[in-house]
């Protein structure tokens, strides 16, 4: 399965109960709620498949991958689209912050 990986110069904020991530990459700004923040902080440490990203999830919640998975699923091609989330080998930089 393939890696990604958060874009180069990806920024994220809290914003009320939101999250606002930008993308330079696409030149926008989402807002994001709490499962889609936590997918860009995970992708922050390396890069992951998404399959990796739903087990990091459920070790750092608790919960069911089984439950996750969808969660994940639902996220991953708005933050792709977004241009958030890169293939590895796609440009993008090791240091990107969330």
């Amino acid at each position: 399965m393939a890696a990604f990986g958060l874009a180069e110069g990806a920024l994220l904020e809290p914003v009320g109960e939101l999250w606002a991530a930008f993308s330079p990459l696409s030149g926008e700004t989402l807002l994001l709620n709490d499962t889609g923040a936590a997918i860009l902080e995970i992708l922050a440490e390396g890069p992951r498949s998404p399959a990796a990203v739903v087990d990091q999830l459920s070790e750092d919640s608790g919960q069911d991958a089984g439950v996750l998975g969808p969660l994940v699923t639902d996220c991953w091609n708005t933050l792709v689209n977004a241009g958030l989330v890169c293939p590895v080998d796609a440009p993008r930089s090791a240091t990107a912050s969330p």
